[in-house]
């Protein structure tokens, strides 16, 4: 029983993780594209 709970602990854990990163990532993919338009609009 206490390695089932241990066991679901775990996956959620992971998963919870997991969707973090995503979120982390999709921040900075932003970030990235709202500077490289910055940067063109300052050229013109």
């Amino acid at each position: 029983m206490w390695v089932l709970l241990k066991d679901f602990l775990q996956v959620s854990m992971g998963m919870g993780i997991g969707v973090v990163l995503m979120c982390i990532l999709n921040v900075g993919k932003e970030a990235d594209y709202k500077m490289k338009q910055l940067r063109e609009s300052e050229d013109k």
